[in-house]
């Protein structure tokens, strides 16, 4: 049974049998033409009629389903229910979370949703697709977005992306917002890194720091010193050239509506040459003899510096410097003197000394003029020495501060004031020596009667002394002061002695190695033969014939000797041989 099919519908041209000239029936396929969304979006199912009424023998094809797109509106973003026009931001509190919507509508079949952080893709809550309520052949896709606000997502891109494959290629449409994440600012210093802060020095150093403030909205900054408001430029604060006034704790804060940030604090610690603000307690300073004296320095200076004291016991008109002859008698700022003596007398400098850097720097201070007040003191007893009929020296040393007034030499029943002389004896001005004096007696001619004591009598306005001082007179060449030069004589003689021991020695060894280094059968091998020169003579006289043997030969040798005879080699090993055969005995 063949099946004649016809095309049907009430659209003429619209619907048409795609295979109407096929020989065979049963090809359903049908053109549609002109596809809409009314007529033609569903399901279709192609059917054939029973033969007739009394067979069941109609036939039904499963449902296609046509589908005709339609292509959504472009995708828009919603927040707290209302849409986010462009250009317009999402405003959320850090760490608040946002919930944001996506929707693309009237679209068939419904788009598919992506979301997107800048180039970063976020995963959505959900997505939903629903007929739309005044065309239920349209849908509508919504995406909802659960985001957590971050400090980091301020000023990022927010993205809604719409795929459909009606949209014209890439086949989706975009939909744009900015994040707007509101937070308390944060602030950071900028340019006080550890080399630069450590390095300043007054006068020749600058400073620049930024206290840089990210917070939304944007923040008010100020700067602190020690915790006191102070006049900037702005977020900068500038110090050029630095001073030691500039040395303190600096903070940088900063406000907007939603709070203070914390403050950030850096310490700026100006470096400068020590100097020394004040030395005392005076420029001059008196002391009695052994009593306790103490000598202070102060000086200003960062990092604080480290003092040192010098002593110069010689007086000199430049007083501001330090001598070749200061030496260092303390590294504390407060110098103490106990019992203080006339060797303590003279100038002491402070000086203060730093570092900047790599470099020392110092200051020196004026210098303290230590004046000890006291008797005479010197040592109590002493001795000299001289020569019979030469001139004699006596001499003692006393220090004393005020200068001794008067000064005499006593002996026997005599004084002897200072300067002054008596025939033979004769005193003679002082010498000098920072404060101590040197008193000397001169005796001509001097004799054995001289050798005594000698008493030195010093006074001051602060008192007297007493020095006495032993005469020892030498007679010339006396066995006296040749007892003194004995030990030296002596030793001399034994150093000698043993020199030429030591020689002698050497000697004796060298001989005797010599001896040694001649072997027995060279010996033996002279003994038998002996050449014909073995012993000759510097004249050309004739040889006595040889009888034999080793006699003849010492005979001759023996003869030759007394006229001046020389040995040739063979005839030294022959001599010897006697000495290397039977060992010498060692006396």
């Amino acid at each position: 049974m063949f099946i004649l099919l016809q095309p049907v519908g009430i659209y003429r041209g619209k619907y048409e049998w795609a295979n109407e000239n096929s020989p065979v029936g049963g090809d359903c396929s049908l053109w549609v033409r002109a596809a809409t969304l009314q007529l033609d979006d569903g399901q279709w199912q192609c059917q054939v009629t029973a033969s007739n009424y009394d067979v069941q023998d109609a036939l039904s094809s499963p449902p296609a389903a046509l589908a005709v797109r339609v292509p959504p509106q472009s995708p828009r973003i919603l927040f707290n229910g209302s849409h986010v026009m462009p250009g317009q931001n999402i405003t959320v509190p850090a760490g608040n979370r946002a919930t944001v919507v996506c929707e693309a509508r009237y679209g068939n079949p419904p788009a598919y949703i992506e979301w997107y952080l800048e180039k970063e893709r976020l995963t959505a809550w959900s997505q939903t697709n629903a007929s739309e309520v005044e065309r239920p052949r349209v849908w509508a896709a919504r995406s909802v977005l659960e985001l957590g606000a971050t400090r980091s997502a301020h000023g990022r891109q927010l993205a809604c992306r719409a795929h459909h494959p009606s949209y014209p290629s890439p086949y989706y449409r975009d939909s744009y917002t900015m994040l707007d994440v509101t937070f308390v600012p944060v602030v950071s210093i900028v340019g006080g890194d550890a080399s630069t802060l450590a390095n300043l020095e007054e006068g020749s150093s600058a400073l620049t720091l930024e206290c840089r403030a990210d917070g939304n909205p944007s923040p008010y900054v100020w700067w602190t010193k020690n915790g006191q408001v102070i006049a900037t430029n702005g977020a900068k604060l500038i110090l050029a050239p630095v001073s030691r006034n500039h040395s303190g704790i600096y903070g940088c804060q900063a406000r907007n509506s939603l709070g203070t940030s914390d403050s950030v604090k850096i310490e700026i610690d100006i470096k400068y040459p020590p100097r020394v603000s004040w030395v005392g307690p005076d420029t001059v300073v008196e002391a009695n003899l052994f009593s306790q004296v103490t000598l202070e320095c102060k000086a200003e200076g960062n990092p604080p510096p480290s003092y040192t004291w010098y002593h110069s016991p010689a007086s000199s008109a430049r007083i501001n410097s330090l001598q070749d002859g200061a030496y260092p008698i303390s590294m504390t700022p407060q110098l103490q003197l106990h019992n203080v003596s006339y060797d303590q007398h003279g100038r002491y400098t402070c000086v203060a000394t730093n570092q900047i850097g790599l470099e020392d720097r110092s200051h020196q201070s004026e210098a303290v003029t230590l004046n000890v007040l006291g008797p005479p003191v010197g040592a109590d007893t002493g001795a000299a020495h001289a020569w019979s009929g030469h001139e004699a020296r006596v001499a003692a040393t006393v220090c004393a501060d005020p200068p001794p007034r008067r000064a005499a030499w006593l002996w026997g029943s005599l004084r002897l004031d200072v300067p002054s002389q008596i025939g033979r004896y004769r005193t003679i001005e002082p010498a000098t020596d920072g404060g101590c004096y040197r008193y000397t007696l001169l005796i001509s001619n001097t004799g054995v009667a001289d050798a005594r004591v000698y008493v030195l009598h010093v006074e001051n306005e602060r008192g007297f002394s007493s020095h006495a001082v032993s005469l020892t007179v030498h007679d010339n060449f006396s066995l006296t002061e040749t007892a003194h030069v004995a030990p030296l004589i002596a030793a001399a003689l034994v150093i000698a002695a043993l020199l030429v021991i030591v020689l002698c020695l050497i000697i004796r060894c060298r001989r005797r190695r010599e001896s040694v280094e001649y072997k027995t059968e060279d010996l033996d091998s002279e003994k038998a033969a002996l050449p014909a020169d073995a012993v000759y003579t510097p004249r050309e006289a004739p040889r006595p014939a040889m009888v034999g043997g080793a006699g003849s030969v010492a005979g001759i040798a023996g003869g030759g000797a007394a006229v001046g005879a020389r040995y040739s080699p063979g005839a030294l090993q022959v001599r010897r041989a006697a000495v290397v055969l039977q060992p010498p005995t060692t006396v």
